[in-house]
């Protein structure tokens, strides 16, 4: 409805109404105002007899229906369709007291006759044409008999401002011919600028219309988008489609339905506002439903009446539901057609273009939307797949392993050894360690890689998880006479993650600093931060080349200096590290110089208060 006192939103013409009638108001206080004052002036200064008491009579009907009018503004302007025919109400009433004024005044002598004018303008902006000449031909036979009266009946005339109308009869038809004249110009050149003014205002109200309807329809979409893109559940995101499409076409109900492997049937992947039993009323077969049939050609169908298009296969199920208009277009991603999308309503209605293309968009965008899901879910699949091998393979790898390591430990039992098969068990016993080694780091890095959703991850006292990994490098320091600090201040640090890929990280790092610290002190500090812990691992230990800072974290990457040491090692440890804080969303950064030791800055972030 029209925007009044700050409401609701008028079309342009009745937004023009609305501010006509006010104005019509308020400039009908002046001209019962202007009636008063003459009967007052026109004796007095123009020596004008006049019927003052029928003037004044006119004049006080005039104030009497105006005062209505302005108290029911309000009511006029929030009912629907009112305002034109508070318009032409307040038309025909300035008539009625015009034409009275006009007779009480001298007939068509009087001046007051060019008052029509100023209706036949504003009935040009607010009126059709035809209505505008209507009006001047209403006012012309108006005036015409008016005109009679003075020819005819001149004693009825009750005042007069020009007495030579009544003395010379043939003179009042001249007026009103000239008047009749002066009408139909005066309506030919005000509609004459209106119509293209009005023309120009319609175009203009349309394109206002399309842009806001597309602006609403990508507001749509993007919305439709959004809740597509929360969840990589196929289940879950058919149901929004179906939901949110439903509503963005004002339909009783909507299904997705998804071509099986053998591309024969369409079995129901989501829907909104169908009952259980219309549901399973069976399988639909591409083969005897010719809607679907058509759909997934690549075209748009839409069915007016389901009980009376043979095209659909299950009308009588349809009519019990309700159903009786269907659109239905085709879900198709790269090439691929994945099903159909059907939107019903509960009355007969015909699909404009508009709905058609806003359905084919959003068929698209769901065709993408299932396409992720399952393109996610394989990539679930396959990571099970790919841990499963992990654990069997270090499963299958560590028993050979473990019975060559207790075969060797147990050559000492069958009898003495030469100093030279010494050095070969221990050579052997070393290699076996490694493989251990290798093989934990492996099973570490395939466990770093897996896909896990952040949000589903147990609540973790990030002070509670370090413990026994810093129990465990105060014990390697000290054996290795280093000077073990400890700078933590973890009180209520709480985060998403695993108690293992905590462990991982921090065992990493602080097992790297004793390891390649030959004497010195290692360092272990942390605090929040903002939202996040800082945590840092230091050392005094040998240090790491500036050309080695960016290979570090690659897998199986070893610095010459860790080469050179002697020092055993796989190269996977700072890899699986930097992965697993990545995944939690955290970050990594070294400082380091040759000989001067190391520095490692983890930020994970914390969980929400």
């Amino acid at each position: 409805m029209a925007e009044v006192n700050g409401g609701s939103r008028l079309l342009p013409l009745d937004r023009e109404l609305w501010e006509r009638l006010d104005w019509f108001i308020r400039l009908r206080w002046l001209a019962a105002a202007g009636i008063l004052g003459g009967c007052i002036l026109g004796p007095r200064f123009l020596s004008i007899s006049l019927p003052i008491l029928p003037l004044v009579l006119v004049a006080c009907a005039v104030l009497l229906y105006n005062l209505i009018f302005y108290l029911s503004r309000s009511r006029i302007a929030s009912k629907e369709g009112s305002l034109g025919s508070a318009i032409h109400l307040q038309i025909g009433l300035d008539w009625a007291a015009l034409v009275c004024t006009i007779y009480l005044t001298g007939g068509i002598g009087s001046p007051v006759s060019f008052s029509f004018v100023f209706h036949l303008i504003i009935g040009s902006i607010l009126l059709t044409r035809r209505a505008c000449y209507l009006l001047a031909a209403s006012a012309s036979l108006l005036l015409g008999f008016l005109a009679l009266m003075t020819v005819f009946h001149p004693a009825l005339i009750q005042g007069s401002f020009f007495v030579a109308v009544t003395e010379h009869p043939a003179l009042a038809l001249q007026i009103w011919a000239g008047l009749t004249v002066f009408f139909l110009v005066t309506t030919y050149l005000a509609t004459s600028i209106t119509a293209r003014l009005r023309e120009k205002e319609a175009a203009l109200f349309q394109s206002e219309k399309a842009l806001g309807l597309a602006c609403r329809e990508m507001e749509s979409l993007y919305e439709v988008g959004q809740l597509v893109n929360s969840t990589l559940d196929v289940n879950e995101v058919l149901t929004l489609i179906a939901e949110n499409t439903a509503r963005l076409l004002n339909g009783k109900a909507c299904a997705i339905r998804l071509l099986d492997k053998s591309g024969r049937k369409l079995y129901i992947g989501g829907w909104h506002g169908l009952s259980q039993a219309y549901l399973n009323k069976g399988p639909v077969e591409v083969e005897k439903s010719l809607i679907d049939a058509e759909a997934l050609a690549g075209a748009t169908i839409q069915i007016l009446d389901v009980a009376e298009d043979v095209r659909f296969q299950y009308p009588e199920e349809a009519r019990r539901e309700g159903l009786r208009s269907i659109l239905s277009c085709p879900m198709r991603a790269k090439n691929r057609t994945l099903g159909v999308i059907r939107v019903y309503t509960g009355e007969p209605h015909v699909f404009g273009e508009q709905e058609q293309k806003l359905l084919m968009n959003v068929a698209n965008l769901g065709a993408i939307a299932i396409q992720n899901a399952r393109s996610y879910g394989e990539l679930l699949a396959l990571d099970q797949e790919r841990v499963w091998f992990a654990r069997t393979t270090h499963h299958e790898l560590r028993a050979p392993l473990a019975a060559a390591q207790g075969a060797l430990e147990a050559l000492g039992f069958a009898g003495p050894l030469t100093e030279m098969q010494l050095d070969l068990v221990a050579r052997a016993q070393r290699r076996i360690e490694e493989s251990f080694t290798m093989i934990r780091d492996l099973l570490d890095l395939a466990a770093s890689q897996r896909l896990e959703d952040q949000a589903a991850l147990p609540l973790l006292n990030l002070g509670e998880a370090l413990k026994p990994v810093i129990e465990s490098a105060r014990e390697q320091a000290l054996a290795k006479g280093l000077t073990f600090e400890e700078k933590l201040d973890l009180q209520g640090c709480l985060m998403r993650a695993g108690a293992p890929d905590v462990a991982r990280i921090f065992a990493n790092l602080l097992n790297n600093a004793v390891k390649y610290t030959a004497s010195g002190a290692v360092i272990f500090g942390a605090h929040p931060s903002d939202g996040w812990v800082e945590v840092w691992v230091q050392d005094t230990g040998m240090g790491i080349d500036e050309h080695d800072l960016d290979r570090i974290f690659k897998a199986f990457y070893r610095t010459s200096a860790a080469k050179a040491s002697g020092i055993t090692g796989t190269g996977l440890g700072l890899s699986i590290v930097r992965q697993v804080i990545e995944r939690l969303g955290g970050t990594i950064s070294v400082v380091s110089r040759p000989g001067q030791g190391t520095r490692f800055d983890v930020r994970l972030p914390l969980a929400p208060a």
